[in-house]
């Protein structure tokens, strides 16, 4: 199968994230409308210039959902106006999120779900936050947007770049394609998991990048209006994956997960195999050290820095314990802090 992407459209302006669900509450249950610019058009009010085009209502287009035209399988936005016998219908979580703005409860958090579950793009950017080591801003969150790059798997991916000469957005989609449709969308395609899919543009084959720079501040903002994305050290932002878990629910934050990932334990874990001894005691200036390398390759933190921070924030956090440490040898290295009486430790999870 066949899944064609036009541009993605959010709201134009970074500081109303209540845009849409102010555009939900305008728009009836059912729309009688031929097509997407008459609903912009007929019920929105939004102007046309003198050859009849509409103005400034892409904003409006990122909210509809899957059409069929010419035996193809068109996605156009988050699934929130969708296609019914007689024009359009405002999908069960559109009324939601409706509701939930009206009476100001929890409606970001449904936005974003929204956006989780039915944008494509967006789900490959969050698969890149949830399994990687974050996104890093050089000079700031969300300036320089085609500058910043998400670091997973060891490589970056410079998800705001609308050229194809690094790896970006389109690079994750590819590589993730079946996760980043998830089964949301396959179920509504009626399409099993084994089967398999691609993801092209309308026009060309490589989905359209355009306006990626500035379109896709608006996920970002909504994400650090509900405090899921976490400011840490040398400009590098990462999502706060228990809340977000707990807030989204398992069944959307797994399905963004990759089967093969490795937590950052789950590494140390490996490591501390591969260089402890019998008693398991391992020697933590060569395990951080690698560790590093697996993590945080961006860091300009000096490594002995890091390695302290790092066993002192796990500590503290009690990802692990620390229930053992003496001297060792010079091969092993500097001990923890510094000290002699740590180049060797033992954890337990």
């Amino acid at each position: 199968m066949i899944i064609h992407l036009t541009t993605d459209f959010f709201w134009t302006d970074t500081s109303r994230i209540e845009r849409w669900p102010e555009i939900l509450k305008k728009l009836p249950g059912k729309i009688e409308s031929k097509s997407r610019v008459d609903v912009a058009k007929d019920y929105l009010n939004y102007k046309t210039d003198e050859k009849g085009r509409i103005l400034r209502a892409d904003e409006v287009y990122g909210m509809f959902g899957l059409e069929q035209k010419k035996n193809k399988n068109i996605i156009v936005g988050c699934n929130l106006i969708v296609k019914g016998d007689k024009g359009y219908i405002l999908s069960e979580d559109a009324k939601k999120i409706a509701e939930a703005y009206e009476s100001d409860e929890n409606w970001e958090l449904l936005l974003a779900i929204q956006l989780l579950k039915y944008s494509i793009r967006v789900r490959a950017i969050a698969i890149g936050l949830i399994n990687g080591e974050g996104i890093n801003f050089k000079e700031g969150f969300l300036k320089n947007n085609k500058e910043s790059f998400l670091v997973l798997a060891g490589d970056k991916y410079y998800i705001f770049n609308t050229d194809n000469v690094e790896k970006n957005l389109n690079t994750i989609m590819e590589k993730y394609k079946t996760i980043s449709i998830g089964e949301f969308w396959r179920n509504i395609l009626n399409f099993d998991e084994d089967e398999s899919v691609e993801i092209e543009g309308i026009v060309k084959k490589e989905p359209s990048l355009k306006q990626a720079a500035s379109y896709f501040k608006m996920p970002f903002m909504l994400f650090k209006h509900l405090g899921w994305i976490k400011e840490q050290a040398d400009n590098m932002y990462v999502l706060d994956k228990g809340l977000v878990k707990k807030q989204v629910g398992d069944k959307i934050f797994n399905s963004l997960m990759i089967e093969t990932f490795k937590g950052e334990l789950d590494i140390l874990k490996e490591l501390i195999l591969e260089h402890m001894d019998e008693r398991g005691y391992f020697p933590v200036s060569i395990v951080g050290k690698s560790l590093k390398e697996k993590l945080d390759i961006i860091s300009e933190s000096s490594v002995n820095r890091w390695i302290d921070r790092y066993f002192m924030t796990g500590i503290t956090e009690k990802k692990f314990r620390l229930v053992g440490s003496e001297q060792g040898q010079p091969r092993h290295g500097r001990g923890l802090f510094g000290d002699k009486d740590q180049q060797l430790i033992k954890l337990e999870f």
